[in-house]
């Protein structure tokens, strides 16, 4: 930020560091906890796709060809995949002109709305290719709603913040992530234990879907009762953002917003790959590629995840101590340092999976738990939303939505080390994006 001025160091409490005549921390904490929880249920409802589509591939499509199912099912939620960077982008633009509450609980009404139309879906056998049609719509919708999420909710958090708790506070978008991608999997892993699989795949299916839905109707009512970002609220008052804006951008304040999506850009790329990466796929991996015990693979893997989540708050209160670029640099110099001799450790013993991946999601607990801070921290609130929601949604679905299969791909020839180079090369590219950075713990948000 061209203009804002980091905050003192000083001892305070929560509520001296809030500016006078806003709302008061109690309503702050109150949002916090809707919009963080709302965002751990929007990741559970995108993931139990995942979790359940084998499932949903003999459900849904047609079933005398189970291969071709999985890859019409598979196709079906890249698109919805697709989607999302609209959804962002178009969440940024709606966030800055009309607020990010109103695009919050649009978001949580829509994804509830998709996931209660998901669990009632009619089967193949019952309305033939019109499943999987109304399986792509409904996909479609929880892309768009999504990626506005994420848009919306990284600049809210921030903005409600306390100034000298802004990276803890951040940190709870991130638990949350992490926390609904657990439960999914959770879930899928209890349900098949329970019921078996093949009461999943002919109906329990629907369950984790219903159950999605009615959390989010509950995380729905939450937000109703959020509080406005009172950070954009005053812009919207000095004619800087809304409808009625009176104070159009300059040249030097739209260089200055390019220039951090630049940074923005590249930050989130390492982030998108090592999540996909190490968070959603390793245990997948070390299966496939290394021959693990697919239970002894899970176990590991949901260890390392709960370190994970239990690092993150540290990772934003570190951040709020000696700034967001030392404890970005960790992330980003960790991957760049240490991609290679995690990658090959990784072999058929389940230990090796442990310490590897344990490693990697504490680098990236640095990195997610102060993403909503850093990335706020770079735009102007004139800007704020719309930056984040070009940058990080373009960044996302070029290195995110391509690194599993770019890992996939370069190990099925035989080149699996191009890919480590790669991670490594995004790594280094992401260091010098932070060293370009401003330092901007404690900023003033509203200058």
């Amino acid at each position: 930020m061209t203009s804002a001025t980091a905050a003192s160091d000083s001892p305070a409490t929560a509520s001296d560091d809030l500016p006078p005549g806003g709302p008061t921390i109690q309503q702050r904490r109150r949002s916090m906890l809707a919009s963080a929880v709302g965002n751990g249920l929007e990741w559970f409802d995108w993931n139990i796709a995942v979790v359940f589509s084998g499932a949903l591939s003999s459900a849904l499509f047609d079933p005398a060809d189970p291969t071709s199912a999985l890859l019409s099912l598979f196709a079906v939620l890249g698109v919805g995949f697709l989607f999302r960077p609209l959804g962002g982008i178009l969440s940024g633009w709606l966030a800055d002109r009309w607020g990010r509450r109103t695009v919050m609980v649009a978001t949580m009404l829509t994804m509830s709305a998709a996931s209660l139309g998901i669990a009632l879906l009619p089967t193949f056998e019952q309305a033939g290719v019109l499943a999987s049609v109304l399986l792509l719509i409904a996909r479609l919708a929880q892309g768009l709603a999504h990626g506005a999420e994420s848009t919306a909710g990284y600049a809210y958090i921030a903005e409600i913040a306390p100034r000298r708790r802004r990276g803890l506070w951040s940190s709870t978008l991130a638990m949350g992530v992490l926390v609904g991608s657990i439960l999914a999997s959770a879930m899928g892993f209890g349900l098949n234990t329970a019921l078996g699989v093949d009461a999943v795949a002919e109906w329990a299916w629907r369950i984790p879907f219903a159950f999605g839905a009615v959390l989010a109707i509950v995380a729905l009512v939450l937000r109703v009762a959020m509080i406005e970002s009172d950070v954009l609220r005053t812009a919207q008052a000095e004619g800087e953002v809304g409808a009625e804006a009176s104070s159009p951008a300059t040249a030097a304040d739209r260089g200055d917003a390019v220039r951090s999506g630049v940074k923005v850009f590249f930050f989130v790329a390492l982030i998108s790959i090592a999540f996909y990466t190490w968070l959603t796929s390793a245990s997948s991996l070390a299966t496939a590629q290394h021959g693990m015990e697919p239970s002894a693979a899970f176990a590991s893997s949901l260890v390392a995840q709960l370190v994970c989540v239990a690092v993150m708050p540290f990772a934003g209160i570190l951040s709020d101590r000696i700034g967001r670029r030392p404890v970005a640099l960790i992330f980003t110099g960790g991957f760049a340092l240490l991609t290679a001799p995690l990658t090959l450790l990784i072999s058929s013993e389940a230990w090796t999976l442990l310490v590897a991946q344990t490693v990697a999601l504490v680098l990236v607990a640095c990195g997610n738990g102060i993403y909503s801070a850093l990335l706020s921290e770079q735009f102007r609130t004139r800007h704020r939303a719309r930056g984040i929601g070009i940058a990080n949604s373009l960044s996302v679905a070029i290195f995110g939505g391509t690194a599993l299969y770019v890992n996939l791909w370069l190990s099925s020839i035989g080149a699996s080390w191009l890919f480590i180079v790669y991670v490594s090369l995004v790594a280094v590219a992401a260091s010098i994006a932070v060293l370009r950075m401003r330092e901007t713990k404690g900023v003033d948000l509203t200058a």
